[in-house]
Formats: structure tokens, sequence, C-alpha cells
């Protein structure tokens, strides 16, 4: 069926703007400049739909379209006007002279999308019109008609009734179905003075499914959890998808609270005993519970709800395949978190942050060869903040990206500050979190900061610390990042080396510049002789594939003594430095810290 559509505007460049963008949609487009030359087009042509403009000379378009609805009732009438022509658009509208109306400028997704739902209206009325006649017509059928007619109402409100109150993906009760049970669930039990459990299930990894095999694959894996969980559940309770990989249980009639860590631990084990088959491909789901309970946790159906997410998140944190009770404390430390969280928001604005640096040692010459730059938050609030408190936070919100870019900068623009005083040590190590590698234009990043802070000219003194994990994933766009940044005349050094996955068939392939022997080996040397294997093992693997060896954490005498002996070329910690603000370190760099120093202490 073609679809006319009647424009009718007395600027030129409007209508031919229109017609434009609607006439990709495959619609007969007739064009009229008023509404005069408008009904001679529609007493020759049938169009289903009408845009005019509203200011027009001679006839405005209200009035245009009020005598097109008197002469031809199922067209379908759209006013395009201006704000201030809405109170004489919206009586039109009242009266029914108009369908609706756009206003200008218009947006084009919009506009598009209003007259094809105008073309199915006016198709929908000619159906309503043919339907009616036929009725009309066939008296002897109106009955039966109405009888159907009935009928589908009835099977559409059970359809929307249905889809309100339960998942179309999995059958289960959905978060609103699941909420009205509570809170009936609870109502008994205050009546008899019963316990109620309320359970949080999310699964572990389902995201990583998601992504890796497909929405497809997601939902079948859904739909055979809830099969599993709906098994397990007891006569009155409710298991319910509550949204996207997460499940509710309200468990009624509970003895005591050792029955809901009984539940709970059997649904872990139901679904990590047999593995889940989904198009021929086999996963072991483990899922983490948070747990609330009635009264204890709260007596109102919202409070216990927040609770019981509370503990899921914590059972998430500690790590998969386990459960949570809900406990005071959680509250408070999730405000503490969200509080935090809205600091660091502010802190890079307000100039919060600031970077202290541990020099580095060469173990032959006894010089400082270098030094770290180390992030610190010195909050108005709580003082300086120590890394481990707020680093994950910056790393799991994103904000990482924005203040590791500021890292980088400022550490750049130190050593370049350094190197102009002739201090010529002021080789500087940055550590690049995973999501700053990851970040599409990481090296064009990388090399703007060292161009803007003139060290392009000698970027051979900017060193990048990553972890293993980072290198180990997605390995040839790894290798190739990089490369592009070892071109650049960067030195890459691998972060805590020994306590991640050690991918030794690819360390041979990577421009590494040097390893970082992970403090928790240095600790015990040299009396742990496992340790001192571990450490002697790393320094001999990366003499034989070229590159330097630097110990960290380094405290004792007795440890810089068995790194010496090892050959261990550098050593970074706290017998040498503690991380220090840039004025202290620049006195260090002047006076030195001297291995005849340490040694003497």
């Amino acid at each position: 069926m073609e679809r006319t559509l009647l424009l009718v505007d007395d600027e030129e460049d409007i209508g031919a703007a229109l017609a434009r963008l609607l006439r990709p949609y495959g619609y007969r487009i007739l064009r009229a400049k008023s509404g005069r030359e408008g009904l001679a087009l529609l007493a020759q042509n049938e169009a289903g739909v009408v845009v005019s403009d509203q200011c027009m000379p001679e006839m405005t378009g209200v009035e245009f379209l009020t005598q097109v609805k008197a002469l031809y009732p199922y067209t379908v009438r759209i006013v395009l006007s201006g704000y201030a022509d809405l109170d004489s658009v919206t009586d039109a509208i009242n009266r029914g002279a108009i369908y609706k109306f756009l206003t200008k400028p218009w947006d084009n997704e919009t506009l598009c999308a209003n007259i094809l739902e105008a073309f199915r209206h006016h198709e929908l009325m000619l159906e309503k019109e043919q339907l009616m006649r036929e009725i009309q017509s066939a008296n002897d059928l109106l009955a039966q008609v109405n009888l159907e007619w009935a009928d589908a109402m009835l099977q559409r409100d059970g359809q929307i009734k249905y889809i309100s109150n339960y998942s179309t993906l999995t059958d289960l009760p959905n978060r609103r179905m699941f909420l009205e049970r509570l809170v009936q669930e609870l109502a008994h039990a205050q009546r008899d003075d019963r316990l109620v459990a309320i359970m949080f299930i999310n699964l572990d990894r389902f995201q990583q499914i998601n992504s890796s095999f497909g929405h497809h694959a997601g939902d079948l894996l859904l739909q055979a959890v809830a099969g599993r969980l709906r098994k397990h559940a007891r006569a009155g309770d409710t298991v319910a998808h509550v949204g996207g990989d997460e499940f509710g249980f309200v468990l009624t009639d509970m003895q005591s609270a050792q029955g809901a860590a009984d539940v709970a631990q059997g649904l872990i084990d139901t679904l990590a005993r047999e593995p889940v088959s989904v198009d021929g491909k086999e996963f072991f789901v483990t899922a983490c519970i948070g747990i609330s309970l009635y009264p204890f946790d709260g007596i109102e159906a919202n409070t216990l709800v927040k609770n019981a997410s509370v503990a899921l998140h914590h059972a998430k944190a500690v790590g998969g395949s386990r459960f949570r009770y809900y406990a005071a404390q959680m509250n408070a430390t999730a405000w503490q978190r969200l509080a935090m969280e809205t600091e660091l928001h502010h802190a890079l604005e307000r100039e919060e942050f600031v970077l202290h640096y541990q020099p580095k040692v060469d173990l032959v010459s006894g010089k400082i060869i270098g030094m770290e730059a180390l992030l610190r938050w010195q909050s108005p609030e709580r003082g300086l903040v120590a890394p481990g408190e707020f680093i994950p936070l910056l790393e799991e919100t994103g904000l990482i990206l924005p203040v590791g870019a500021w890292v980088l900068d400022t550490a750049c623009r130190q050593a370049q500050a350094w190197q102009q005083t002739g201090l010529s040590a002021a080789r500087i190590a940055v550590n690049l979190s995973v999501l700053q590698f990851r970040q599409p234009g990481c090296a064009a990043t990388v090399r703007n900061i060292l161009e803007k802070s003139g060290m392009i000219r000698n970027a051979g003194t900017l060193e990048l610390e990553l972890t293993e994990s980072l290198l180990v994933k997605d390995m040839d766009g790894t290798v190739a990042l990089l490369d592009e940044l070892h071109e650049m005349g960067v030195r890459l050094s691998i972060d805590d080396f020994g306590t991640g996955y050690s991918c030794l068939s690819y360390l041979k392939h990577l421009p590494i510049d040097k390893l970082k022997i992970d403090q928790s080996f240095i600790r015990n040397l040299p009396a742990d002789g496992e340790d001192a294997a571990i450490v002697n093992a790393i320094i001999a693997l990366g003499h034989g594939l070229g590159m330097s060896v630097i110990a960290e954490g380094v405290e004792t005498v007795e440890q810089l003594a068995c790194l010496q002996t090892m050959n261990c070329d550098e050593a970074q910690g706290y017998l040498f430095s503690r991380p220090v603000p840039a004025a202290e370190m620049t006195r260090l760099l002047q006076n030195g810290v001297g291995l005849d120093m340490v040694m003497g202490a």
C-alpha cells in the first residue's frame, strides 16, 4: 500500500528540507505552498498524512487542517508550529482538528518517527472503518464477533498482567511481584511471630559469559539457572528474577537464622555441582548470596531488601561462590565508601592529590638512579589518605583515567624540572593501571604528555610500570601497544613480578626492560630459603632475557646484602628512604643516599 504524504509550507527551503528528509522512507510526497493549494491537491490525491506549517498567509495551518478534517476525516493531520503558536494549536487538538503538533526547529529522528506513527494510525483507522462496515453488513456475525473481541481483550489483559508481574525470560516473578509477596509474608510473619529470610543471588562472571558468547547464550544460562532455583524453592517460598543476573528468594516459616544459611549453601552447591549446558557448551556457574532476616535486620520490605543487597555486595567483594548475612556495620561501610567516592570526584579539581617520590638505588655504584612517583591524597577532611584506601575506588569508578593522566603529567613535568637543574638521575617510574592501558589512544596520551612536558627528546627518562595480569590479556594488542611505547623511547617494567600469572612463554616477545620483584618475596630474606630461591631465579631469568632487575620493599641491611650477592641490579625501599615530597626528593638527589651511608647506619 503506497503511503502518500502532503507537505504544506509557504517557505520553499523548509518544504524542500522536509521532502529530502522523508523521501528515503519511500513515501509519495506532494508539496503545496498554501492551504488553498493543499486542498486542491487533496481533491485529486488521497493522502494518508498531511503536515502543515502553522504560520502561512491567507489561511493558517489550523484553519487549513480544520477544513481537511471536515473533508477527509481519515487523513491524519499534523501541524508544524513554533512555541508562540502553542495556544491556538492546543485548542485545535482539543477540537480534534489536528492529530498532533511538532515544534520548529524539529529533531529529524523524532519527526521521522512521528510521521511513521501517523501513517500507521491512518492505516489503523482505515482498517477500523473497513471492519465497521463489515460488521454493519454482517449482522448475523455480530454476536460472534463481539464474543471473539471480548475474548481477545481478556487474553490481552491477562498478558499485560503477566508481563507486569513476571519475567518474560525466566517465567519467574519479577521484582514488582517479589516485593508484593515480601510485604504479604512480612504481614503474616508479624501476626504469627515468625522469621522471614530475604536472599539476593548474583551470578559470578555472568558479564564475561555475555561478552564472550553473546546475549543469547546469557539468556539461555539465566533460564537454566532459574529452573534450578525453582526446583530448590520450598512450598510457600518465593523465587524471583529481580533483574539482570540477579535473583531473589523470600523464605517463609524459618525456624532459625541457620535455616537461611542452609538454604543459601544448598543453592550455591546446586548451581556449582553440575555444569549448565548452553548451545553445546558447558558452564560451571557459581553465585554469591546476601541474606537479611526479619525482624533482626528490619521490619519493612524496603529496608530488608536494601540490607540483603548490601550483604550481597560484601559477599561479592570477598570472592565468588559464598554467602553473607547482613550486619549493621556493612551499611556504615557502604556509606563511608559512598562518601569517599563523592570526595574523590572533587579531589582532582580541588588539587588535593600530590605525588611523593621514592628513590631507586643502583646496587653496584650505590647512587640514586631514579625514583618511583607514588600518588597520595591530601584530603581536607581525612588528612593524608593511604593509597590502599582510595586507589581501588579510583579504579572501580573509572576516576583512575583522569587521575592517572594527572599523575603521569605531573611526574613528567617534575622529572623535566630536575633534569633542567642538572640532576641527571631523575629517571622516573609511573604505575599504569589496567584501565589506562586498555583505554583507546593510550600511546597517544603518553606521547602528548611527553611533548607538553618537554620530555619527548629524552623519553627514556620515563619508565612505565605494568602488572603481569595486564600483559597476558589480548596478547596481540598488548604487544602492539608496548612496541609503540618502546619506539618512543619509554622504558617498560613489569611490577610485582612473581605474584600474578607469569606468562614466561610470551615474556621473551615483549619489549620489557626491567622486572620488579614484589616485596612479598623480599620481606623474609635472607632467612626464608624458598623466598631466596624465588628471588635468585627471577634475577637469573631477567638477566638471561637482557633485562635489569629491581627489588622493592628493601628495609634491612641483611636484605640488601643478600640481594647484592645475587647480583640484583637495583633496590627500592624504606632502608634508603620512604616516599617523600618533591622538595625532599630534590635534596636526596643533591646529597645522595649512598650505600655507604646505609651500610654504616
